[in-house]
């Protein structure tokens, strides 16, 4: 047995004097003689997992002889992770990463690639090669991680000019040059150094392997790129790649294999309405290319997204159409296995017809590659189990529950069969269930002969009448649940809260992130409210102020330091730094001076609160982001209307701080703004309940639930029952979309919902919207993992469990506690 790559490093290592250090991924050795640079150019050795223990023993003595830091994947399992792209796309191809000394980098790079010379290996898309036939490549990127932080206070890994400005310094889908860097290997590019020009004008028009011109619509990705172009006959096609050696199975095959595959599939579905033709296969260098008819450019997900839900007469065509394509597709002896909605797409001309993409993963004559998609296949396909006609039928019930609802299935559970059950409790939360939608709980049955019958009832044409399906039993939340669920997910935020203060320095990606929206202070500031977990919160609030990072962070309440500061003082500890303006903020809650000011009321500080409200009454705010301001007519969804990045958070300042001080003026402009914001709240609510409403609208950062708040705030201060009635209406649209929601966060979703219920509640004293907040409730537990009382709930992203306030379990946690209290105010608010 040949010595892993732990044996190799440490057997020179112990004669080298060198220092080995090692994490999860990486074994990195450091020569202490040398002194690394903060950034520079970098080279990147390629490997598959096959070749790894080759090429170390070519390039490890060269490595030894010179001064240099390098690291290592830790063995070839890890290695093969890495060329997967599943745990970093940057990463593909990435086996060793050498830092030389910058005097050195030409030497040592044409060194390697003279040891490496004919080694095939994954191409690293993000860097150039050294030269054409050696796996090696170079790229300009930070040594040690040096930041910047945006707005949203993420964190930005950059490189760092002459005259301190800056450029990205995470690897990209292709490779760039900051313009001040001389390449090492090309010094005649320097005048000419491929700088982050748009992707989009790099690519079109170029050629691919001399036979397609591409025009639009690129997916880059260092797996392959799909491109749309066009053949000498100017006809668009679609032009799949694949990369290779990448995503390498053990058995030795590639993702070049799934596209074989798709030809395969492809031509012996030659023919079927319905299916794309496959037009050429052809290899440039290594990589391989399919090119085949292009469908459109509208897949069931951008439909839905743009026009809504399908319901009615579209709904039963649609399940009809992609029936009839299904049935065809079996009738040739193939299973597609990867039915999903971005697999459907859809006829641009309006007549209906939809056609069915990706072929990659499909079982033929014996023959079909692994893969599955979440939520989508049927549970135990993923068991590698030979795939059968009703497996598609699944598929389908999965795509038409999408269709009907908006909602992806649940897919945050471990248990893929009770995920399924999860999924069709939310149907059952918001769907009459007939029609259609009465097939989709036998489509998605784990009984295969279930779902073939109901299949046969829309060939035979019952789909569009059939009768409403057996009621599905959902959870309805008691006390004792309510209580079960509140102290389970303190619990859960309280080991996340210990796991991060316990994680070593080293161990972290980029610096710890510390503010309200996304960082510990959301987090903690909640913990702090629940005795059971008031000394975990300290101790968070202690490790945060001992971690802040050095990259100047923005002065905002959710996303900078002014949350941050709150937490502290809210933790009794004394404030590490104070929040200070630069003068170019906007003017909102999230990210602006109505933000920093309601912080400042809440820290006692007046006079910096006082500061924001002349810049807000003086217009000396800037412009919101282009990104920000974008409205969905008809849809409910106002951004400049709403709490988070609108008008409603800039009228709730201006008020509390009228009444925090008495400042007429700010008292007088915040009149106004209310007044201004009720006639629009009115036509908001209108939307809300209208046929093209969308979740969204009833979001705490883009939609009614921040406004309804706001409203509240104002009904109290002006004793004005108008508010008051708009507040009510408001909440209640919220109420009735909410099944519809698709995520459960403070942010975008449920909890925000459940929140402007509450605040409701609170004010008129009326039972029905404490039901209400209690429903939210309920539709919080059935898109959630786990067992009833002790769920797992998802994040934004719906696949991963996330712990911040924003986005995730904290703030779902601040939502529970005070419906289970029935008092307190919401969180970062100045009351």
């Amino acid at each position: 047995m040949e010595p892993s790559v732990v044996e190799r490093l440490s057997t020179i290592v112990d004669k080298s004097g060198r220092e080995l250090r090692s994490d999860d991924t990486w074994i990195s050795v450091h020569d202490p003689a040398f002194d690394t640079p903060r950034q520079g150019w970098k080279l990147h050795v390629s490997a598959r997992p096959g070749t790894l223990g080759e090429t170390l023993d070519r390039v490890l003595p060269l490595l030894f002889s010179a001064t240099c830091d390098f690291k290592v994947a830790r063995s070839c399992e890890m290695l093969r992770e890495l060329n997967s792209g599943d745990l970093d796309a940057g990463a593909v191809g990435k086996a060793i990463t050498v830092y030389p000394p910058q005097d050195a980098v030409t030497e040592l790079g044409h060194a390697l690639a003279e040891a490496l010379t004919g080694l095939a290996a994954p191409r690293v898309v993000s860097d150039r090669r050294v030269r054409p036939d050696a796996p090696v490549y170079y790229r300009y990127a930070p040594f040690a991680p040096q930041y910047k932080v945006d707005d949203n206070g993420d964190f930005e890994l950059v490189v760092v000019g002459p005259d301190g400005e800056t450029e990205p310094g995470t690897a990209g889908v292709e490779f760039t040059c900051p313009p001040w860097a001389t390449d090492p290997f090309r010094p005649a590019a320097v005048d000419a150094p491929a700088t982050a020009a748009p992707v989009q004008s790099q690519t079109a028009g170029r050629r691919i392997g001399g036979r397609y011109r591409v025009t639009t619509g690129v997916m880059r990705g260092p797996r392959g790129n799909v491109y749309r172009a066009e053949d000498k006959n100017g006809r668009a096609v679609v032009v799949k790649e694949a990369r290779a050696y990448v995503g390498e199975h053990p058995e030795g095959y590639d993702l070049r294999m799934y596209l074989r595959n798709e030809l395969r599939i492809l031509t012996a579905l030659a023919g079927v309405e319905g299916v794309p033709r496959a037009l050429d296969h052809f290899r440039h260098g290594e990589d391989e290319f399919l090119a085949m008819t292009d469908a459109g450019t509208t897949d069931l997900n951008r439909h839905v997204a743009e026009n809504g839900a399908l319901g009615g007469r579209e709904l039963a065509d649609l399940a009809a159409r992609l029936l009839a394509v299904l049935d065809a597709v079996h009738e040739r002896g193939v299973v597609v296995r990867d039915l999903s909605p971005k697999n459907v797409v859809l006829s641009e001309g309006g007549d209906g017809r939809c056609t069915i993409i990706d072929f990659g993963t499909s079982r033929y004559e014996d023959l079909q590659m692994p893969g599955w998609s979440r939520g989508y296949s049927v549970p135990d396909q993923r068991t590698g189990r030979d795939s059968l006609p009703a497996d598609d039928h699944f598929s389908l019930g999965a795509t038409l529950y999408f269709a009907a609802t908006g909602l992806n299935p649940v897919i945050i559970d471990s248990d893929a069969d009770r995920a399924v059950e999860r999924s069709l409790q939310c149907l059952a939360r918001m769907s009459p269930g007939d029609g259609v939608v009465a097939l989709v709980p036998r489509l998605m049955s784990l009984d295969p002969d279930v779902r073939t019958a109901a299949a046969a009832e829309i060939r035979a044409g019952r789909h569009a009448t059939a009768a409403p399906h057996a009621p599905v039993a959902t959870p309805k939340l008691t006390g004792d649940l309510l209580s079960a669920v509140l102290d389970h997910t303190r619990d859960e935020c309280a080991r996340f809260a210990e796991k991060l203060m316990n994680e070593p320095p080293d161990r972290r990606s980029s610096p710890p992130v510390t503010n309200v929206y996304a960082g510990s202070a959301g987090v903690g500031m909640e913990l702090l409210q629940h005795p059971e977990s008031r000394t975990i919160g300290e101790d968070l609030a202690r490790w945060t102020a001992g971690n802040l990072p050095p990259a100047k962070l923005p002065p905002s309440l959710y996303f900078g330091l002014t949350g941050t500061n709150v937490f502290l003082t809210a933790a009794r500890l004394e404030i590490a730094e104070p929040a200070r303006t630069k003068g170019d903020e906007r003017g909102d809650q999230a990210h602006g001076i109505a933000g920093i000011g309601a912080g400042h009321l809440i820290l006692g500080d007046e006079a910096t609160a006082a500061e924001c409200a002349r810049r807000l009454l003086a217009g000396d705010v800037a412009e919101p982001d282009e990104a920000v301001t974008i409205e969905q007519p008809g849809s409910g969804v106002a951004v400049d209307t709403a709490f988070a990045h609108g008008e409603a958070g800039i009228a709730d300042f201006l008020l509390c701080f009228h009444e925090a001080t008495g400042d007429q003026a700010a008292g007088t402009a915040a009149r106004e703004a209310f007044t201004v914001l009720a006639k629009r709240t009115a036509a908001l609510i209108d939307e809300l309940n209208g046929p093209q409403a969308r979740p969204m609208g009833a979001s705490w950062c883009q939609g009614m639930s921040g406004i309804v708040s706001a409203l509240l705030h104002a009904a109290r201060a002006y004793d004005d029952a108008h508010h008051l009635d708009l507040a009510e209406r408001g909440a209640r649209a919220c109420l009735a979309i909410a099944p519809r929601a698709w995520v459960s966060s403070q942010c975008c979703g449920l909890a925000g919902m459940g929140e402007a219920l509450i605040d409701v509640a609170l004010v008129t004293g009326d039972d029905a919207y404490w039901r209400g907040a209690e429903e939210i409730a309920e539709l919080m537990l059935v898109r959630s993992g786990g067992e009833t009382g002790r769920p797992v709930f998802p994040g934004n992203d719906l696949d991963t469990q996330a712990f911040t306030w924003g986005t995730g379990t904290a703030g779902i946690l601040s939502f529970l506690r005070r419906l289970d209290r029935r008092s307190g105010p919401r969180l970062w608010t100045v009351s």
